[in-house]
């Protein structure tokens, strides 16, 4: 068994997220939340997306902001329509949203979680 050797816990939490790029929005879904970056799953991956802005939204009415960049990306064998799955890492967020995140992850949930294999 590997030994997890990240420096920040992770909560899995199926969050809806939005990719914000010049070209425009890419629709996806987090698996899991760490305070300083995220795992998420896409429909679509543009080539040159490194650093981009990203919204969360973790219920009906909120809002998450973060910038991120890309730390590594992969296309996934899978049946569902979000072949791809990217590792980023948080460059901004403003400390009310991140009060917001480091809550989701304390509580080990936030507002719609639902088991990853619902939210895909």
């Amino acid at each position: 068994m590997a030994v997890d050797k990240r420096q920040h816990p992770r909560v899995e939490i199926a969050w809806s997220a939005t990719i914000v790029t010049p070209d425009g929005l890419v629709s996806c879904k987090t698996e899991n939340l760490s305070a300083e970056g995220t795992l998420i799953r896409c429909s679509a991956l543009p080539d040159e997306l490194h650093n981009f802005r990203l919204v969360f939204k973790p219920s009906e009415r909120q809002l998450i902001l973060a910038t991120a960049e890309r730390v590594w990306s992969k296309t996934v064998d899978t049946d569902h329509n979000t072949p791809y799955v990217m590792g980023v890492r948080f460059t901004f967020v403003p400390e009310h949203d991140y009060q917001q995140i480091s809550a989701a992850i304390s509580n080990g949930t936030y507002g719609q979680k639902t088991p990853i294999s619902a939210a895909l």
